[in-house]
C-alpha cells in the first residue's frame, strides 16, 4: 500500500467527494446490475451526480482505482466502481501508525 498515492488520490475535492458519496450511498445508481448495499455507481451515474464531464469523471475515478481506493468491476455493458474498504480501513490503520506518536504515559 503506498499511502503517499492514496493521499493524493483523496486530495483532491472532487475526489474525495466521489468516495465520500460512495459511503453515504448519495449517488443513486441508474445500473440495474447494482444493488444498493454495495454501495456500487456507474461512470453515468458520477456525471449526472456532479454536473462534470464524462472525461473528467472518468479521470477522477481512474486515479482513485489507481491508488487502489476503488475497484472497477465489468457487469454485462455497465463498468461499476465499488469502494475497496479493506484498503481504507488498513489506510486509515498504517496512516495512524506513521503519524500518531503513542502516549508515552499511557497505562
Amino acid at each position: 500500500m503506498n499511502l503517499v498515492q492514496i493521499c493524493n488520490a483523496l486530495g483532491n475535492e472532487t475526489r474525495f467527494q466521489i468516495v465520500k458519496s460512495l459511503k453515504d450511498h448519495s449517488i443513486g445508481t441508474c445500473c440495474g446490475k447494482i444493488q444498493y448495499f454495495e454501495n456500487g455507481v456507474s461512470v453515468a451515474d458520477v456525471v449526472q451526480a456532479t454536473g462534470l464531464a464524462q472525461s473528467t469523471v472518468s479521470q477522477h475515478l481512474s486515479v482513485l482505482e489507481h491508488a487502489g481506493v476503488i475497484v472497477r468491476e465489468k457487469r454485462g455493458q455497465w463498468t461499476c466502481f465499488f469502494l475497496n474498504n479493506e484498503l481504507l480501513e488498513a489506510f486509515c490503520k498504517e496512516t495512524r501508525e506513521a503519524l500518531i506518536v503513542p502516549d508515552s504515559c499511557a497505562v
